[in-house]
């Protein structure tokens, strides 16, 4: 008998298509060969022409296209061309895709992807799931919709704040939530225990809604946090923590004009800086995270790591291909984008970014380059320690991640990578093991006379405030149209070691971000100690080794918090107030003025988010979880990757990156003391 799963592809691609294809077939209205002369027909003629008639008359004609996703269209022009301009040589074409539309059917397109991983009927399930996690989802996803009416007035044409018993899109979105929430019940109901196998696909399936800031992942998590909360029916001591932190989060709030889009973080970052929005953000996290936690404790006795690294392998090749399509075909490009949930375009072009950098399917070379990395250190790890045959599939899969990892030029996931796999190599050969204190004191005595030889070659002044320096360019300290006589300025008082007198001048004082009167004052204050480095002098040095000067400096010159803050944070996913709460003056290229500047450091991010508090608990308890356990396992290994890899890039900031690093330390922490499952 057919296995009902091969009749899922052709129904996923009716549905996908259908409303691409849609036309009236007994109107005169057809698409003509799109040139410069028939722009005008387009532009006249919208919500006419189906995408799929569209592009079968274009299909063999040489132009430079962009298919552009119109979220703010009407109902009536979902599929069709909204309109047509030309940029130079590019054609942009908007497709008709209304927000309400996009969530019912991208919902869909992402359970019907659900249905693939297998169930676990065993007997002994753990928790069984409860109905009741459903009427939290609903209520919760709706205060999103209140609380970010800026963001979502901007994106569907259909949506209301207005609270009224009239309010049709409000109560439609809350039938559809209801729905929604059900489906996922149902369908991860025997499948819930298998979940953590299938986590490499996240970064394929990025389930970002086109048009919304929100992301599928979210609802999913939640709901099962939700699950947990039903389960445990009592608040330990971080939940605790968690909303009392949560006080100072809410209590910081004052009325202002703060808002973000989102961009490329769009679906998992906070739009606006409001009450209500900030109060929506706290709970969700804390239902994701609750979620997350009682998927990892639930499926401790399910989890296959081999399966995990095959599935990893497969995920990575998917995406370069697909990132490959993309590149290469408008269509692809559009699709990639619907279909996968992207929060930003994949690249429209095989060539790299200023020469080095190929994102391709992802929306940041960076997380993706961390994760190809991963995928083949579990390969390795298998290969080296457990002396795992190399199937000839494996070799097949290989290849693309290599090359993904390559054109990610993420010089960080693979040196890392590079060096954990020879550590690995090494520690499996019977000569490290005769000479085990010979190898370590060879590898000691090699990296100090590297690190003194780095130093002998490199002024000692420049390394240690070359970080205060990049941040001092950004403050705006000497006015000047002329940026060069004002860099000029800027550099003589950094030769002149005179910080004191520039930061105190009554002008720039005001002008500067506490964060670097803090930095600046440890750095040329009262704390320095003879013979001991100064701390603000080895941040600097490492800034520089790793390349993360500029972008720390332009953190420490935005970053302008008050004590609660410092202490606390400004909540969780909260970017509102680090990037327009303080102006400055930013000393790039006038291109990458608009550039959206990220701290550059998941370290960096936490700080925004949860303050010194929440970085040094999250921090202890991960360097707790690697020590505990003194066994070099598969998950300490991976652990310490990523680890090693986010303190120099905002992964965090992305949900699937979050969930992986999340799923690791967790699993190492709950489950290798009781398990190995190697």
């Amino acid at each position: 008998m057919l296995d009902r799963k091969y009749l899922i592809f052709p129904i996923f691609l009716f549905l996908v298509l259908l409303p691409f294809s849609f036309f009236d077939s007994s109107d005169d209205i057809k698409p003509p060969i799109l040139s410069d002369s028939t722009i005008g027909y387009y532009q006249s003629t919208t919500c006419e022409i189906s995408l799929a008639e569209f592009y079968i008359k274009n299909f063999n004609q040489d132009l430079n296209i962009y298919f552009n996703n119109n979220d703010y269209a009407d109902l009536k022009c979902f599929g069709k061309i909204t309109g047509v301009d030309k940029l130079d040589n590019l054609y942009m074409v908007s497709i008709g895709t209304n927000t309400s539309i996009n969530l019912i059917l991208q919902s869909t397109i992402w359970l019907i992807f659900l249905i693939f991983i297998p169930r676990i009927n065993s007997v002994d399930r753990g928790n069984h799931l409860s109905l009741k996690g459903i009427f939290f989802i609903p209520l919760l996803f709706i205060i999103q919709l209140l609380s970010e009416n800026r963001f979502y007035s901007k994106t569907n044409i259909m949506h209301n704040s207005d609270f009224l018993l009239n309010n049709y899109y409000l109560i439609g979105s809350i039938v559809f939530l209801s729905l929604l929430s059900f489906l996922i019940y149902d369908l991860l109901k025997n499948r819930y225990l298998n979940l953590t196998n299938y986590l490499p696909y996240l970064f394929l399936i990025i389930g970002t809604y086109s048009g919304m800031n929100l992301n599928i992942y979210l609802i999913i998590f939640s709901f099962f946090g939700a699950q947990s909360v039903i389960n445990e029916r009592s608040i330990n001591k971080i939940d605790m923590l968690y909303f009392f932190m949560s006080f100072f989060w809410v209590y910081k709030i004052k009325p202002n004009e703060y808002f973000f889009d989102g961009d490329k973080l769009r679906g998992f970052t906070n739009s606006s800086y409001s009450l209500l929005s900030q109060i929506y953000w706290i709970l969700v996290i804390y239902l994701f995270v609750k979620g997350l936690l009682f998927i990892v404790k639930e499926s401790k006795n399910f989890l296959d790591n081999k399966i995990f690294m095959k599935n990893s392998l497969i995920s990575g090749s998917l995406i370069v291909a697909f990132g490959f399509m993309g590149s290469i075909s408008p269509l692809f490009n559009f699709f990639n984008f619907y279909i996968f949930g992207q929060n930003k375009r994949g690249m429209k072009e095989f060539t790299s970014i200023a020469g080095n950098t190929w994102r391709g399917f992802s929306a940041s070379a960076e997380s993706i380059g961390e994760f190809y990395g991963l995928a083949l250190l579990i390969f390795f790890y298998f290969l080296i320690k457990n002396k795992m045959e190399i199937d000839k599939n494996y070799l097949i899969l290989l290849i693309p991640v290599l090359y993904g990892l390559y054109r990610s030029n993420n010089f960080a996931a693979i040196s890392s990578l590079f060096f954990i796999s020879t550590f690995l190599f090494l520690i499996n050969t019977n000569i490290y093991k005769r000479k085990k204190v010979f190898f370590i004191g060879g590898f000691i005595i090699m990296s100090i006379v590297g690190g003194l030889f780095y130093l002998s070659f490199t002024n000692y002044n420049f390394l240690s405030t070359e970080l205060i320096y990049e941040a001092t360019l950004h403050h705006d300290f000497y006015t000047d149209s002329n940026l060069d006589r004002s860099y000029v300025q800027v550099e003589n008082k950094m030769i002149e070691r005179d910080l004191k007198t520039m930061l105190y001048d009554e002008r720039n004082y005001s002008k500067a971000s506490s964060s670097y009167i803090f930095l600046v004052e440890r750095l040329i204050g009262k704390f320095n100690i003879p013979l001991i480095p100064n701390i603000v002098a080895i941040v600097s040095t490492i800034s520089l080794i790793i390349n993360r000067t500029e972008m720390w400096g332009i953190f420490i010159a935005k970053y302008n918090p008050n004590f609660i803050e410092t202490i606390f944070g400004t909540g969780p996913f909260q970017l509102n107030k680090y990037l327009y709460g303080h102006e400055i003056r930013l000393d790039v290229p006038d291109y990458k003025l608009q550039s959206l500047f990220l701290p550059h450091s998941s370290i960096l991010d936490l700080l925004l988010f949860s303050g010194v508090v929440g970085v040094f608990l999250i921090c202890g308890f991960i360097i707790y979880t690697f020590f505990k356990n003194k066994e070099l396992s598969l998950f300490k290994i991976l652990t310490f990757y990523l680890c090693i890899n986010f303190l120099k890039s905002d992964s965090i900031l992305y949900i699937n990156s979050l969930i992986l690093i999340f799923f690791v330390i967790s699993h190492f922490y709950y489950i290798e003391k009781y398990s190995n499952n190697e």
